[in-house]
């Protein structure tokens, strides 16, 4: 079951990569700067520790990614105006405008990709497994 599920978690990875294509990013800097986007919009001053943390991404995988958003100018990072060694992050507007078209196109190949399983139930099980985090080893 683990290998099963991760090939599907690489198919769905390699089908949104393709389409992702056309606004010129990745799977991954999508999802941190849908991360990024969701959580300025819940007022929350975002770092990168809050990206890894609430993505359950690798703190220097989040941060080489971090890196590459920066010089494509989609992301902004700052010093933190408490914590000098944290830096915030956020979308610049070319940032914001990706982030919603990535989603839009990361939404139309879930109802796809998902149409001929019952996804109530896959979601549940899915959820249910992420709780053996740090429970297992």
């Amino acid at each position: 079951l683990g290998y099963l599920l991760m090939q599907v978690a690489f198919l769905k990875q390699r089908i949104i990569n393709s389409a992702l294509r056309e606004l010129d990013i990745t799977y991954m800097q999508f999802v941190i700067l849908a991360g990024i986007s969701e959580l300025e919009v819940e007022n929350e001053i975002v770092t990168q520790q809050t990206i890894s943390t609430e993505r359950r991404l690798d703190k220097a995988m989040v941060s080489n990614v971090v890196k590459t958003l920066i010089d494509k100018g989609l992301i902004n990072r700052f010093t933190h105006p408490v914590d000098k060694r944290a830096y915030t992050l956020s979308l610049t507007a070319k940032g914001r405008k990706i982030a919603i078209q990535g989603k839009g196109i990361a939404l139309k190949i879930d109802e796809t990709f998902f149409a001929s399983i019952d996804k109530d139930k896959f979601q549940q099980s899915l959820i249910t497994l992420l709780k053996n985090d740090n429970n297992i080893i």
